[in-house]
């Protein structure tokens, strides 16, 4: 009874991230066809500069703790208000590190007006420091309804007010007025929901006990930020920020579902497995359970998107950002098992060998400056080949190791999810056969080809019994139908 009980609310967490995260991305997702046909790549390229720098930083603030208090299994308050106050300090110290650091950044990218882009975006950072407790409070809370309602609400009002300055002609800073309310909006709603608010309380035992599994965290994290934005940095280095523009749009298209779902499998997985540390078979059978249902969703969405990416990007924002398509295109074939890379990687949290994990990145940023040493002679689409063929060996190392503490190996886990490919790309190759048969407005076949795709997968599903299939669908009827 424990068992469903658990598996019933994780899937209900499950179900709100995917939503929530569903709504706002979508909402997301119209503002930024709005804009990007307002504004010009270059402004754009502009933005996914600073934005690396503030990305990097970000990674800084919470130290890992934010995940040290969420596996902790009764924190105190000392422990929320160590953290917040060490937050705060943090982000104080690097937006000024930021500020002062803006000539030098602008100057290494070779370009000019980059300055004010930074230091404005980069308040985001303190804000970031004032609200994390608040987050990791109601994810432990598994209390994603409300994320993902503030979430929500400040991507509409920071989106209106995004397009509203586009529309006016603001160029590029409607991009960091959109950034900048959409950080600031989300912090004012989580104070207000949360209602938490610090003391003036600092306790080396608490951070002694959090440090000892955040701090690894935190060398991870800086790491894994590092890397996630060394294509983008080298792109905008020694490319042009148009090239970049195309390159980000790419991978925010790719991301919007894979690495969407990722971050939800992340949130919902890390909390809701981790009263089951203790038991290898439980943990082991949840685990399993979660990659077939991410696989059955992520598999079609990726290998689709593949096949239609030409008609998508030139229907929605116009052959001005066709160079977007071929990177797309490569990245999707990535993007098919990102989601398996976030619940390998919580297994190993969740038995709290952050060790592990830290060992494991630096393996694979190894393995990444090596895709990019060969990959850069070949310009863009030579890294962006490398970050793919780097992300499939990636999921390797990390599956290995989730081997070691839950006894489920690599060929189980692909035996596990094969099919849901093998159909999903029998699925994208009728999809793709349609642009030679039909000869409709690009809208149209968009259409056409969407309901096509959805039919012959889910139909697929029902005729191979699909576990996973069936097993989403009793969940769905116990949430809906109250069964």
């Amino acid at each position: 009874m424990e068992q469903e009980s658990l598996g019933l609310k994780s899937f209900k967490g499950v179900l709100w991230n995917v939503f929530g995260q569903a709504a706002r991305q979508g909402m997301g997702f119209a503002m930024g066809i709005i804009l990007a046909r307002m504004i010009a790549p270059e402004s754009y390229g502009l933005i996914a500069m600073a934005m690396v720098v503030v990305a990097i930083t970000g990674s800084l603030i919470d130290g890992g703790f934010g995940a040290a208090l969420i596996r902790k299994k009764n924190p105190a308050q000392n422990d929320y208000h160590t953290v917040f106050w060490f937050n705060i300090v943090t982000a104080l110290f690097l937006y000024f590190v930021i500020f002062f650091s803006a000539p030098a950044i602008e100057g290494f990218y070779e370009t000019e007006d980059l300055v004010p882009v930074i230091r404005y975006l980069s308040l985001g950072i303190i804000i970031q420091g004032f609200v994390t407790i608040q987050n990791v409070q109601l994810t432990k809370k598994l209390n994603f309804k409300a994320l993902n309602m503030i979430a929500l609400i400040s991507v509409f009002l920071s989106g209106v007010l995004g397009v509203s300055m586009a529309f006016m002609g603001y160029g590029v800073w409607a991009l960091i007025a959109q950034q900048l309310s959409n950080n600031l909006l989300t912090g004012i709603l989580l104070l207000f929901y949360n209602r938490w608010l610090p003391a003036w309380v600092l306790s080396r035992r608490s951070f002694s006990e959090l440090f000892g599994f955040g701090s690894k965290l935190l060398i991870s994290g800086i790491l894994n930020s590092v890397f996630k934005n060394l294509y983008p940095l080298l792109i905008g280095k020694w490319f042009s920020p148009a090239m970049l523009a195309y390159y980000t749009r790419a991978d925010s298209y790719q991301s919007l579902f894979s690495q969407n779902l990722t971050t939800v499998v992340q949130k919902v997985s890390f909390p809701s497995l981790t009263p089951l540390q203790d038991d290898n078979l439980r943990l082991k059978n949840a685990y399993r359970q979660m990659i077939r249902m991410v696989m059955l969703v992520n598999a079609p969405a990726m290998l689709g998107l593949m096949v239609v990416a030409e008609p998508l990007i030139v229907f929605m924002i116009t052959d001005v950002w066709l160079p977007v398509v071929p990177y797309l295109q490569i990245l999707c074939l990535a993007g098919i098992l990102y989601p398996l890379h976030a619940i390998n990687l919580n297994v190993i949290n969740v038995k709290g060998r952050s060790d592990i994990f830290l060992k494991l990145e630096i393996v694979k940023k190894v393995l990444i400056i090596l895709a990019i040493c060969a990959g850069l002679p070949w310009g863009v689409m030579g890294l962006v080949v490398a970050q793919v063929i780097a992300s499939f060996i990636s999921y390797f190392l990390n599956a290995y190791f989730s081997l070691r503490l839950v006894e489920y190996s690599v060929k189980e886990q692909l035996r596990d999810v094969l099919s849901y490919i093998l159909l999903a790309g029998f699925m994208a190759l009728c999809v793709w056969s349609l642009t030679f048969w039909i000869t409709v407005p690009q809208g149209m076949l968009l259409l056409i080809q969407g309901i096509t795709g959805v039919c012959i997968y889910l139909t697929g599903c029902y005729i191979m019994k699909f576990s996973a299939f069936f097993q989403l669908i009793t969940l769905f009827k116990k949430v809906f139908l109250k069964k």
